[in-house]
């Protein structure tokens, strides 16, 4: 609905609406400055800084209680992580992967700084998963990307392990049941390091588990 009326808005019209909005919404001006999910933008590159600091901005929303309002920073950040979702829907996996790799890699570095927003950093992260995967389908000849998607499903994978935090998802799975006999190496070499890292409280099982779900996939 509110996609078809706006496409029958005339230019100089959808341009004042843009600036009321933006008086409204102070937070939205940077949308101009980056290329967004459409067919026009298919050879755009996204500047990974720009959703960096409004990743960054979304986290902080939060943390004012005279201006909080609920749902403010999932709310934030799920709006990126739909840009990202479009991206990867129109098969534009580089900027997609990109758009994830800055939301995953901002919430687990941030997680503790918010404690508040456990439930929603949890949302965000759990919510990654299932477009990293469609950026691992998508760039199945691109050896690069691939190994990017993997690095941040064993970030999540490594955050719920060591946090001692239940993970509904099967990534395990992922890391073990689609990836090549080259690239399983590689995560067992993460697991490895993992394990050796974990802290004194922390169970160790789970990287077990995963390493010895490799080394049996790699033996087929």
């Amino acid at each position: 609905m509110l996609k078809k009326n706006l496409e029958h808005r005339e230019k100089p019209e959808l341009i004042a609406i843009i600036q009321h909005m933006l008086r409204q919404e102070p937070e939205l001006p940077w949308l101009l400055m980056t290329p967004l999910p459409t067919v026009s933008s298919r050879k755009s590159s996204v500047d990974p800084e720009v959703y960096r600091q409004q990743v960054l901005a979304a986290m902080a929303a939060g943390e004012s209680q005279r201006k909080r309002k609920r749902g403010e920073v999932e709310r934030r950040l799920t709006a990126i992580k739909t840009i990202a979702d479009e991206f990867a829907a129109q098969e534009q996996y580089a900027a997609a992967l990109t758009i994830y790799e800055i939301l995953v890699t901002e919430v687990i570095e941030h997680f503790n700084d918010y404690r508040d927003e456990y439930v929603a950093f949890c949302v965000i992260l759990i919510g990654c998963i299932d477009g990293l995967d469609s950026c691992f389908a998508g760039g199945e000849d691109n050896s690069e990307m691939r190994l990017r998607v993997l690095r941040m499903l064993f970030a999540i994978f490594r955050f719920y392990t060591d946090s001692g935090m239940d993970l509904d998802e099967d990534i395990a799975g992922l890391l073990v049941g689609n990836t090549s006999p080259e690239e399983r190496p590689v995560i067992a070499g993460w697991a490895q390091d993992a394990l050796k890292q974990k802290a004194p409280w922390s169970s160790g099982e789970r990287y077990e588990m995963l390493l010895a779900a490799l080394e049996r996939a790699n033996s087929l």
